[in-house]
Order: structure tokens, then sequence, then C-alpha cells
């Protein structure tokens, strides 16, 4: 384990000292992530509705059999056939209905005038950079309460309701002030550190638990001409994936929760400044991938998969999304952030996943 008072580049205060010297002892949870916020103005309904259908047992939400649906999907590292096969299933179900299909990047751009207009889509993957604002959707009465289908038989199992095959905190994702349930996440996501187990291996190192030891990982790394660390540098949000959860286990989750509550100087906290400081260090020791802040997320995982470089923070999709790229024996492992030492409020392995790919009605 490391020491307790390592020092920070240019002799500065020793990343521990920066806890002990803050006053603030607030800790935290994990955020709700939502980083870009879209102006979904306008509160118009559509005048062109359907008749609901007749429920039964076969199709308990009273669906309109013969009525077109409408759905946009978030074209991202998902891909777009698990919602082509869900089609597939649909029109089996209901010959008689026909599915508009539109996979895109650009929800906000390509939806918000037909929210403004009154003619939203049916079924939304809300998702990606463009994703709308869901607290202004559900504070301007656009969405429909999915309360019936978390009721609604399982198709796997009908004698659960859909709500009981969900992992904890999905449902709770859903709702804003306790109210009911207007978005329905569909994957599962681990975000953490991602790397080549192979790349790891011939260094002859394991994946550091302190900072101390992540420096002297960079550092083998740097050595054999790998960059230890690349990201996002397009999409900034990437970066937190490794570095909210640092700062939770560094901190505790209380941490978290107060800069996701917008608490009074909740970026202000020890642990936050603490975690920065250790980020800034593998910047100012040079082992970013040189061009990294000016690369998209595809970019800066070729160049991931392709060994140029070790690290990069990430979230479970990207096992689809660089496939392409990904070599046959790249043996992808994922872990839990690195902490500073042993005196962290949480343990190593404290792992960050929450419900991802928001899909609204």
């Amino acid at each position: 384990m490391g020491s307790t008072s390592a020092q920070s580049t240019e002799g500065g205060l020793g990343r521990r000292d920066l806890i002990k010297r803050s006053a603030a002892v607030g800790l935290i949870s994990v955020p709700a992530m939502g980083f870009l916020s879209a102006c979904a103005s306008g509160g118009g309904t559509s005048n062109d509705q359907v008749e609901k259908g007749v429920k039964s047992e076969k199709n308990p939400l009273g669906v309109n059999e013969s009525a077109e649906l409408d759905f946009v999907l978030f074209d991202g590292g998902f891909g777009q056939q698990y919602a082509k096969d869900a089609i597939k299933l649909f029109e089996a179900n209901y010959p008689k209905a026909k599915v508009k299909f539109t996979p895109t990047q650009k929800i906000t751009t390509e939806l918000q005038p037909r929210f403004n207009g009154g003619t939203p889509p049916d079924l939304i993957d809300n998702s990606g950079a463009e994703q709308m604002d869901m607290g202004v959707l559900v504070g301007q009465k656009q969405l429909t309460d999915l309360t019936p289908l978390l009721d609604a038989p399982s198709i796997d199992d009908p004698s659960k309701k859909v709500r009981d095959t969900l992992r904890p905190g999905i449902v709770e994702m859903g709702q804003f002030d306790g109210e009911p349930c207007w978005m329905l996440n569909y994957a599962y996501t681990v975000y953490g550190v991602w790397y080549s187990q192979k790349a790891l291996d011939s260094l002859d190192a394991k994946y550091p638990e302190t900072w101390d030891e992540m420096l002297a990982v960079c550092e083998k790394a740097k050595k054999k001409g790998i960059a230890p660390w690349t990201y996002a540098g397009k999409h900034p949000y990437y970066l937190p994936f490794s570095l909210y959860p640092m700062i939770g286990k560094v901190g505790g989750r209380e941490v978290l929760d107060a800069i996701d509550n917008l608490e009074p100087k909740a970026w202000e906290h020890p642990a936050v400044k603490a975690c920065f400081e250790a980020y800034y260090e593998l910047f100012k020791k040079g082992y970013i991938l040189q061009g990294t802040p000016g690369l998209d997320h595809n970019q800066s995982q070729t160049a991931w998969t392709e060994g140029q470089a070790l690290f990069i923070p990430n979230g479970s999709w990207v096992e689809n999304e660089a496939a392409k790229t990904m070599p046959a024996d790249f043996d992808l492992a994922v872990s839990a952030p690195t902490g500073l030492d042993s005196s962290d409020k949480m343990p190593f392995g404290t792992l960050w996943a929450a419900g991802g790919e928001p899909f609204i009605v």
C-alpha cells in the first residue's frame, strides 16, 4: 500500500494533506450524470392520437394492434441490433402494426422541434451527448407514466411483474421527486478504468490499488513507449466515469451526494481536491497520450485498442463500441477506480454501476 504522506508533484501538499487541511467533512453518492442539458420547450400535445387497444392476457398494456409505432433509438455503443430484434417481436405480436424506426445520435437536434410541435415519437432511447433534459420533459408533462409497464407481467416469467425483474435502483432512477416512473433504463452499465490484461501483464504489473501504485505502473508503461492514459477529450464527461467514483472512494458516497444535490461548496470538499490533484499528476508527469484533448470517444478507444495507451475511463458499452478494432487476444478487463491510499473511506473494489440507455414514452 502507498504511503499516506506521499507528496504530489512540484513539491506541493501531499495528497492526504489536502484532506487534513480542509475543514469540510461531507461525504457522497454516485451522481445521476445529467451532464448535458437540452432545452425541450413548449408543452403542446398532438391531436393525432390513436384509440387504445383492448387489454388481455396477451396484451396487458392495451396496445392498439394496428397503430404505427414511431421509435427513435440513440445509435451508440450498444448498436442497433437489440432494437431491431425487439421490433421483430413487436411486429410478430401485432402484424397489422408498422414500426417506423429511426436510429440517430442527434436526439435533441432532431426531436426537440417535434416535441415543440406536439408530434414527438412514441418511443425514444433518450441517450448520448444530445440527451434531452429529463427534468424539463417531466416538468412540462411531455412523458407517459410507465407504472403500468412496471406492473405488467414479465415476458420471461409471467408470475413476476416487470418491476420485480429489475436491478435495485432502476425504478428510482426513473422517478422525479418520488413521483411515478417516467423513464426505464435498459442497460446496466459498469463504469471504471478499462484496460487490456495482456498489456498489463506485459509490464509485469497488477492493476494499481493506490495512487502511488498507479504512478509506478504509469512510469513502467511510459518507459516501454506506451502512453499510460487516454480519454475522449472532445467529450469531457468521459473522464468522470473514473474520477467521480474515485472521489466517492476517497471521501465516501456522501461527497457525491452533495455534488449531485448541488450543495454549497460541494466541489470544495477535500476529497474532490485530492482526486483532482491526483489526476493532475497524470498530466504533469506526461502520462496522457499526446493529442488526447482533441480525440472523440471512437478515436481515443481506437488508440487504446491499438496499444497506444494502457488505461481508458469508460462504461461497459465500450466492449461493443470498440469491438471492430479490438484484437482477439486483447483480454479486455475493467477495474474499480484506483484510490489514494489505505485511509480512503471505501475499500478498493468499490465499483460504480448504474442504469443507462433511458427509454421514454
